[in-house]
């Protein structure tokens, strides 16, 4: 359960959010916006990649850059690279943007996917992305993964309770840690939907159906059968849990509501997302237990000129709490659980793990170039979970509220536009965390 203390400090945290999100409605970019398209800021770069690249033919074809219904704008990025415990790897991500109806009323679509193979047979494939019907009467959030993959877990809660020196974390590939990590070896699969359906202006109200699945898991530091046995935290919690720790699946079904008025869905000048997701999983969906979750997420945007709405605050909220019930290991909430992975960069998604997860990350993002071209971010973050108290054969493991222990992280980045009508930005960031953690991310599209 919530204590006390968490609460009065998530209802401060959420007080303050909602101030700031009013303060975008009473403080609008007027100049900047067409009230015959309420979903579009009028300002657009004057330059991007495909006209650098495309040069003087570029320049005779301007009305190729007026947003248009159907038109797809997309960008295919190699990925490539190596580390001790994925070996090298290489492969492709996609970037695409749509929009599905009228531009004056209907927000852009898109889709993110991309597929990474290693030399010891890893394998990572993954589409995301929300696609927004016609006027925005449906607005639909799509998480699909299938991974054959290696991946350091580090017990449970944010207190350091081993000494650990994280390792790199490029894109979705974790290098191996210098000490305390705990590879698991397993296959992953993860359909995430939700359907919601327009009941307001720009309310949204809808179910969803959530799976996910870890088989043939392999605890390659579990030694039952040594001198001294070697007992890794997921054998552990799975063990006091009752739960087979080579298997398990996660399945139900949610209950949500979003308030998103964002000018757009990949890179956001103005607005705010909202979203409330209330889940319940049940054997009889085929779960390997029972158990109910919250989550609660929160995208702030103030942009800080009339003229260039390009300089931008932006704020990032996650809450995750299992209210009841018993929750397998890598299932359990964790940093970076968002549906991009992306919460809390400069620490391995999953580094901290618990039955309840938290945090807040600030942005600034700039012009750098007068053209729009190149762009930068400035960025800060703060992350907290939760242990529950566990007794291990004769290991005890102290119990963790949350909040009692938090791990700061920031960094900065850079920023290519890629395709101006469509926003999509080449995003390079390099982040830093305690304790030697720290993170390379290149994608296609914002953090959040």
């Amino acid at each position: 359960m919530l204590t006390i203390k968490f609460l009065i400090r998530f209802t401060i945290l959420t007080g303050l959010l909602v101030v700031f999100g009013l303060s975008n409605f009473t403080n609008p970019v007027s100049a900047q916006v067409n009230r015959t398209q309420p979903n579009i800021l009028n300002y657009m770069d004057s330059t991007d990649l495909v006209q650098v690249l495309r040069g003087k033919k570029a320049k005779k074809d301007t009305a190729s850059f007026a947003p248009k219904k159907g038109k797809l704008m997309y960008f295919l990025v190699p990925t490539i690279g190596s580390n001790p415990l994925l070996g090298f790897f290489y492969g492709v991500g996609f970037t695409g943007a749509m929009y599905l109806g009228d531009p004056k009323t209907t927000n852009v679509s898109n889709l993110t996917s991309s597929i990474s193979l290693t030399t010891k047979d890893q394998v990572i494939a993954n589409i995301r992305g929300t696609i927004m019907t016609n006027e925005n009467k449906w607005e639909m959030l799509v998480d699909i993964k299938y991974a054959k993959f290696t991946e350091n877990t580090y017990g449970l809660g944010s207190d350091n309770n081993q000494p650990v020196q994280d390792g790199w974390h490029i894109g979705e590939i974790v290098t191996s840690g210098i000490e305390g990590s705990q590879p698991l070896e397993f296959n992953q699969l993860r359909f995430h939907y939700t359907a919601l359906r327009s009941i307001g202006n720009k309310i949204y109200a809808g179910i969803g159906y959530h799976f996910d699945a870890h088989i043939n898991i392999q605890d390659l530091l579990l030694d039952l059968e040594a001198e001294k046995p070697v007992i890794t935290s997921h054998y552990g919690y799975s063990w006091v849990k009752g739960i087979d720790p080579t298997k398990y699946r996660t399945s139900g079904t949610s209950l949500n509501f979003v308030l998103d008025n964002r000018d757009h869905t990949v890179n956001t000048y103005s607005g705010n997302f909202v979203q409330v997701s209330y889940r319940v999983n049940s054997k009889i969906l085929a779960s390997s237990t029972d158990f109910d979750q919250l989550y609660l997420e929160t995208r702030l945007f103030k942009t800080l000129s009339r003229n260039r709405p390009r300089h931008i605050l932006g704020f990032w909220g996650i809450g995750h709490f299992i209210l009841s019930g018993e929750v397998p290991y890598m299932h359990l909430p964790y940093n970076a659980s968002d549906m991009r992975n992306r919460m809390g960069r400069g620490y391995v998604a999953g580094r901290f793990r618990g039955p309840s997860w938290v945090s807040a990350e600030g942005e600034y993002r700039f012009p750098i170039s007068r053209n729009g071209l190149f762009g930068g971010v400035l960025f800060g973050s703060v992350t907290s979970t939760s242990r529950d108290a566990l007794q291990v054969f004769d290991i005890d493991v102290p119990k963790l509220n949350l909040f009692e222990a938090t791990k700061p992280a920031g960094g900065f980045g850079a920023r290519v536009m890629l395709n101006k009508t469509g926003r999509l930005n080449l995003a390079v960031d390099m982040a830093f965390g305690q304790n030697g953690s720290r993170g390379f991310y290149f994608a296609i599209g914002e953090t959040f």
